[in-house]
């Protein structure tokens, strides 16, 4: 799984952050526009999943859908209506879409919305730590901030995700060695400063006041 771009269209604000919240602990960044923002925003941006609120009249946006593919738009749908719709409702045939009728739980929101993003690789939202802006994605072995992968070498990243998913505890460099260089690690213990000062440095610095150097100690991480 990789992060992965979703766009929620509706009038209503209600709507938008009931989807925004339900979504949110996904592996994605999200962007909001109102009904008659979404063919321009479909146009003008690069977008994986397109959240629609359908209402009573679901047909009217996937004919917006539809002129934007003939652009050569590559993206995926999930429209949300009301159940009287669902006699008369029609869904793209040239890109995965789905449905989901108004009034079902967040639990199957999301769930729908991993199924179109990564079919066959869902990952639990267990394996995504968020801690404000940062997102590590335990199953990918990948991190962002706000959104922007963050370029981390394997042991920068293996040692920023040990310390992220152990917080508020203090660990000398020998434990750190140990539990990410490995016991047949035979380099001096220095190398974690190296790599805790090179994961500060990219993972900015507000997000790096966490990252605490605790005398006398090792490294700690406030959660």
């Amino acid at each position: 799984m990789h992060m992965k771009r979703v766009l929620i269209a509706s009038d209503d604000a209600h709507t938008r952050a009931w989807a925004r919240s339900a979504v949110d602990a996904l592996d994605v960044t999200i962007g909001e526009s109102t009904d008659g923002e979404l063919a321009a925003r479909l146009n003008a941006e690069e977008i994986d999943l397109a959240i629609v609120d359908g209402g009573r009249e679901p047909g009217r946006f996937v004919e917006v859908v539809e002129q934007a593919l003939n652009g050569g738009l590559d993206m995926r749908l999930l429209m949300l209506i009301e159940s009287s719709a669902l006699s008369t409702l029609r869904m793209p045939t040239r890109i995965g879409a789905d449905f989901l009728v108004r009034g079902s739980s967040s639990e199957e929101f999301a769930a729908r919305v991993r199924a179109l993003l990564w079919p066959g690789e869902e990952a639990d939202t267990q394996e995504l730590v968020r801690v404000d802006s940062l997102t590590v994605n335990l199953a990918t072995y990948q991190a962002s901030l706000d959104g922007t992968p963050i370029d981390f070498t394997y042991l920068e990243y293996a040692l920023f995700a040990f310390l992220v998913t152990h917080p508020n505890r203090a660990y000398s460099r020998e434990v750190l060695l140990h539990r990410v260089w490995g016991s047949d690690y035979f380099g001096g213990s220095r190398t974690v400063d190296v790599h805790v000062r090179r994961i500060r440095s990219k993972i900015g610095p507000e997000s790096g006041k966490r990252l605490e150097t605790v005398r006398n100690v090792g490294y700690l991480w406030h959660g």
